[in-house]
This record gives structure tokens, sequence and C-alpha cells, in this order.
């Protein structure tokens, strides 16, 4: 008598990956793309979004949010695996992650893991973050390093909001920052800040408008 076959084992679908860059981009610079690379090395990220915000919340006097959305376009141009959404640009009032997760969880769906693309400088100031528990919940963060923090991986994973699930990316650690080169800028150095840009599209954006001088 011939035994009965098992039934087949169910093979459990891998989830797409998807990287989220929030960013002020005021203005961007070339940290901002060698970190979404690396984030997509790494990871195997479908694509990297790069979503410049309208009105960061804790954040006043910034660039014209038009023009910060023309550069982080301009600097993302040319990389396949880079993609810019204005929805922070056209949503009116602040812009809150949370919300975003919200949108892009709505439009992809439970296929797609969202994977939130952060500077380890921000691991202390998540907490502080409108709704920080439900952004946790939402998707799994992934931070660049950055010699602002002191502390290894248990130190971060105190800072994060409870069950925060958390990667670090391998990428090297840069001194690069927006205010840098703002600071540069105004102190006289623009010529030192035009190297610290993805491309000389960015770097003419930045010019052409006399930003932080």
């Amino acid at each position: 008598m011939k035994q009965a076959k098992a039934p087949p084992k169910k093979v459990r679908k891998r989830k797409s990956q998807l990287g989220l860059s929030p960013i002020t981009a005021d203005p961007f610079h070339l940290w901002h793309v060698q970190v979404a690379q690396c984030a997509w090395d790494q990871f195997g990220l479908q694509a990297v979004w790069f979503i410049p915000s309208g009105d960061p919340p804790h954040k006043d006097g910034i660039t014209d949010k038009y023009i910060r959305l023309r550069m982080v376009k301009a600097g993302a141009r040319g990389n396949k695996h880079f993609k810019v959404s204005d929805r922070e640009i056209r949503r009116p009032g602040k812009s809150f992650t949370i919300l975003t997760l919200r949108e892009m969880k709505s439009e992809v769906g439970d296929d797609v893991e969202l994977n939130l693309i952060i500077g380890l400088d921000n691991v202390e100031q998540i907490k502080r973050w409108k709704e920080a528990d439900e952004i946790v919940k939402l998707c799994r963060l992934l931070i660049a390093p950055r010699n602002t923090f002191v502390g290894g991986r248990q130190a971060i994973a105190a800072a994060l909001p409870t069950g925060a699930r958390f990667e670090m990316i391998d990428c090297p650690d840069s001194g690069i920052s927006s205010t840098l080169i703002r600071n540069w800028r105004k102190n006289g150095r623009a010529r030192s800040a035009d190297y610290l840009y993805p491309n000389t599209a960015v770097r003419n954006i930045v010019n052409r408008h006399r930003l932080y001088l």
C-alpha cells in the first residue's frame, strides 16, 4: 500500500525591500548619495526614494522647498536605483515622517518592507519624533554611521523606541553635512564646498541662487 505524500511545504515569499531617505536637503550633498548606494548594495533594496521635506517641524529659515527638490532631483540623476518623491513638498502642513510612512505603506502593501534610512546622529532624537512608537512598527531602520554618537549596538537599541528593528549600514563615516557646506559658504569657502555635492548640477543650482552666502 502506497504511503500518502506529505503536502508540499509552503514557501514563505521574501518581501521586497524599499529604502526611504527623508531629508531636508539644504543642500543635498555627497554623503546622502553615498549612504543610499551603500544601503542599496548591502540590503538588496529595490530602490531608494529620496523624500525632501516640505516644512520640517524642527527647522526654521530653510531654503525654498522647490529649490531643494530640484537639488535632490539633480543629485539623484544617473542612478537608476534612486528615485525622488515630492509627496512632502506637495502635502500641506508639517512634514512628519509618520505621515509619509503611512502613505507609502498603503501604496506598496504588505509584500514590501519599508526601510527608513537615517544617520546615527538622529538616533538620540527619534524618540521625540511625532508618533515614534508607530514609526518603528511601520519600518526597519537602516542607520548610517556618524561620529556624533558614542556607543555600540546595545546603546543604539536603548536610544530607540522599544521594539525598533534596525541594522547598521556598512559605509564610511563622514563629516560631510549640510551644516558644514552652509558654514563654509558663509565664511568664504564656497570653492571648497563645491567638492561636497554629488555632481556639478547640484553645485550649479547652489551657485545660481547664491545660497548660504
